[in-house]
């Protein structure tokens, strides 16, 4: 198990407040994330975000191996109507915070909720993507009444153990030797440039942003952490499985691509168990990263159940969208 020596993070962290690098890279392109780069200071870590428009507050909560790069065909698009906040998760993208090996997923809810806190966002919409989603979660359910509604794309609240083949995946990769490959060949985010859309290929200055927060050793040691929390995390995720009863009163989208491998092993069909008010679209030629492979589509349809949403209630109904 990986041990934090926060004397260290923090000493580093000064260091590099002190002489800037905490200042956009060039590996960021202006042109495809044309939003001010922001910081601040929560606790030991120090959170990237960019906050564009104004308007209602959209909470954008990425998964991993990305960053908040990958939600910019969505703040571009409603920017104009919405305030757009997105964060990058402790310890990637822009953001840094000391690796917490066995408690990330719920080090990085404390994170969010302070995040939340400091800024005293009121009425927002939570919009969470995979790893995200089970911190942002616990985040949400202890922030409600800040909540206007929730928006999950595929990812999941509960342990890994409820589906043996999800299983026996977190069981390889939350591995030590998987762990260690990972953090030395920057394996998982060399594959997400090259098979992570389900159509069409990243392009050279894509590639450049995803790859480019992995430069830092301490970024790869923080994704082969959240990979042992898949494993390590059970009471976590447990908990949480428990409390989402919470999120009744909550309106509640799951925007769900077809091609990803949670919804095809099942999970859709466990939220809907769960949390049966939800209204459901399906998302035809989206995999797991479903801003990625149909932006135009994502936004539309998340626009759309903005746009209805009204009733306290959002009616369990189930839509299919193709670009």
């Amino acid at each position: 198990m990986l041990t934090v020596n926060k004397a260290a993070f923090a000493k580093e962290l000064s260091a590099k407040n002190r002489s800037g690098l905490n200042a956009r890279p060039a590996w960021v392109s202006e042109t495809l994330f044309p939003f001010t780069s922001r910081f601040v200071r929560i606790e030991d870590a120090q959170l990237h975000y960019v906050d564009e428009g104004t308007g209602p507050t959209l909470l954008f909560l990425h998964g991993s191996p990305m960053w908040s790069f990958m939600f910019r065909h969505t703040i571009g698009a409603l920017r104009a109507q919405f305030r757009c906040v997105a964060v990058d998760m402790p310890g990637l993208g822009l953001s840094m915070a000391p690796v917490a090996c066995g408690s990330e997923f719920e080090r990085n809810s404390s994170y969010y909720r302070k995040f939340v806190q400091h800024f005293d966002l009121r009425n927002v919409t939570l919009i969470a993507h995979a790893t995200a989603a089970p911190s942002a979660l616990r985040m949400i359910i202890s922030e409600q009444g800040r909540a206007a509604g929730v928006v999950i794309t595929n990812s999941f609240a509960w342990s890994m153990r409820a589906f043996p083949s999800m299983w026996r995946f977190v069981r390889v990769v939350s591995s030590r030797p998987f762990r260690i490959l990972n953090e030395r060949l920057n394996l998982l985010p060399r594959l997400t440039t090259r098979i992570g859309r389900s159509s069409g290929r990243f392009g050279k200055a894509e590639c450049a942003a995803i790859l480019g927060p992995y430069q830092q050793p301490d970024a790869r040691r923080h994704l082969g952490s959240l990979l042992y929390g898949l494993r390590a995390e059970v009471p976590f995720f447990e908990a949480l499985r428990a409390d989402l009863p919470k999120l009744r009163t909550t309106p509640l989208l799951l925007l769900y691509g077809i091609k990803d491998h949670g919804y095809q092993a099942g999970f859709l069909e466990q939220w809907k168990s769960m949390v049966p008010h939800a209204s459901v679209t399906l998302l035809e030629k989206s995999g797991h990263f479903a801003p990625e492979d149909e932006p135009e589509t994502y936004t539309a349809a998340l626009s759309e159940w903005l746009a209805q949403r009204g009733a306290s209630q959002p009616s369990a109904s189930v839509q299919r969208r193709s670009g």
